[in-house]
């Protein structure tokens, strides 16, 4: 699992890295405000959508939502939670 952090945090660091090679500064603004208004964001709703089919896929495998809870070290509520496709409290709408 940490190889596949670092191989993650090797692509996010590698996009932040594109900001730094901006010159100018009129570009690396609309550079850092495309990345954070717009990509970070809709990369977040990927991650929620692709936990969220992971859990239930493992629900269509017959596992208990504690059996999922242990396997991935989340607690039983949030794995119903991100089953159901609800949001933690403060965190947004679904």
């Amino acid at each position: 699992m940490d190889d596949l952090r670092d191989q993650m945090k090797a692509h996010v660091d590698a996009a932040l890295a594109l900001l730094d090679v901006i010159t100018d500064p009129v570009e690396r603004e609309a550079a850092a405000r495309i990345l954070g208004d717009d990509l970070i964001p809709d990369a977040a709703l990927r991650v929620k959508e692709v936990r969220g089919d992971a859990l239930r896929a493992l629900r269509a495998q017959g596992l208990t939502l504690r059996a999922i809870a242990e396997l991935t070290g989340l607690s039983v509520p949030r794995v119903d939670q991100i089953v159901k496709g609800v949001s933690r409290p403060g965190r947004g709408s679904k």
